[in-house]
């Protein structure tokens, strides 16, 4: 176990570093200059964080650290000021603060808490309710225009969230024409990833969770910018923060990115864990998807990254799933049959296909992606009672 610590004076710093050791808590990092609201605290990768404010700094401070435990709930924060009012408490316990110690410190009050903090972490370990620090990330690219990527990553992200019980982020990263906010059935969304990328350095887990758009339970969107001008502004370097928040807050991030393989394509994939190829049985559609593996294979992906799914797969169509896999290199992961009259609907009113026709063999053989890549098992099919009673109650 290790501590961050962001302390003004040095002799407390001092202090503060020789109870830690005596409780067997390593100092990660330090900072003596500035308050903790004009730090980036999303570079912090401490169990601890022990934080110095002043009456001056408190309420930005406060801020600061609340949005840094919206993402990271499971931090334990220490409080150490010089304001004796009983109000900080009420204020620093909403703000995520686990302890305050106000100062001058009472003889042994530092080793005492420290303890404390020490066995609160070792149970929080041995807890089989442990949340896991890293959401698993997938990614999904159309080997070629119109092969239905979004909806296929769309409609998997919806069920993982009714069906699987995740809380899913989608982040739809085809920045100049994307347009999964309408898949999803939040065409109205207020606000989109340039909101986050604009404000860079004030990111946390309030300003993520502000612009993302709550499309249903466990399931919340972040958009597209509205223009091509404002999408072009968007860094890679952006980008990173943006994925690295949404992967801390979220059990499952999901991407939906564009074509064209730029600096923001590469950054996402690189961050993957999951890169779903969305494919049709055509000529067109497997020379883009060869062309595709043969680029991540010299990014050093690995074969187990890359899944390949066919859509609107036709067994009478002009090419074989043998020929296919034999000129791509990889093996099908999964089908999604032709259904074009149920898939258009959804699609045209922008709403995921299982909400209006969850019989669908297309919803069926899309619960397996989700099954193999949650590595779980597909939930059983519900009678028409309980699906009744889950959406009342």
């Amino acid at each position: 176990m290790n501590a961050d610590l962001i302390l003004s004076n040095a002799a407390l710093a001092k202090a503060v570093a020789v109870s830690l050791s005596a409780a067997g808590i390593e100092v990660h990092t330090q900072s003596l200059r500035q308050p903790v609201h004009a730090l980036d605290l999303a570079d912090l990768a401490g169990d601890v964080l022990i934080v110095e404010s002043s009456q001056f700094h408190e309420m930005a401070d406060l801020k600061a650290i609340e949005g840094l435990t919206f993402v990271r709930p499971q931090l334990y924060v220490m409080l150490i000021t010089d304001n004796a009012d009983k109000t900080l408490l009420v204020s620093a316990m909403r703000a995520g603060v686990r302890e305050v110690l106000n100062l001058p410190l009472d003889d042994g009050a530092l080793g005492e808490a420290f303890k404390r903090c020490a066995s609160h972490q070792s149970k929080l370990q041995d807890s089989p309710d442990h949340v896991r620090s890293k959401g698993k990330m997938a990614a999904f690219v159309s080997c070629k225009g119109g092969n239905g990527a979004s909806f296929v990553a769309t409609n998997m992200a919806y069920l993982m969230a009714s069906e699987f019980s995740k809380t899913c982020a989608f982040l739809d990263l085809d920045l100049q024409y994307g347009d999964a906010s309408f898949y999803l059935g939040g065409g109205g969304v207020k606000n989109n990833i340039s909101d986050l990328t604009q404000q860079i350095e004030r990111l946390d887990g309030q300003l993520l969770l502000s612009c993302m758009h709550q499309v249903a339970p466990g399931l919340a969107l972040l958009a597209a910018p509205h223009d091509i001008e404002t999408a072009l502004s968007v860094t890679t370097k952006q980008l990173e923060k943006v994925l690295q928040l949404a992967r801390q807050r979220y059990e499952v991030v999901v991407l939906d990115i564009h074509r064209a393989m730029d600096g923001l394509a590469i950054q996402s994939l690189d961050m993957a864990d999951v890169v779903y190829l969305v494919m049709d049985n055509t000529m067109p559609s497997v020379r883009d998807a060869k062309r595709l593996v043969k680029l991540f294979r010299t990014l050093a992906y690995s074969d187990d990254k890359l899944r390949l799914v066919v859509n609107r797969y036709d067994s009478k169509g002009f090419v074989d799933l043998k020929s296919i896999e034999e000129a791509v290199g990889l093996s099908v992961a999964q089908t999604l049959p032709a259904h074009f009259d149920e898939v258009s609907e959804s699609i045209n009113l922008g709403q995921p296909l299982v909400k209006m026709h969850p019989k669908n063999p297309v919803v069926d053989a899309l619960r397996l992606v989700v099954a193999n890549f949650l590595q779980t098992e597909p939930p059983k099919n519900k009678t028409w009672l309980s699906r009744w009673v889950g959406v009342h109650a």
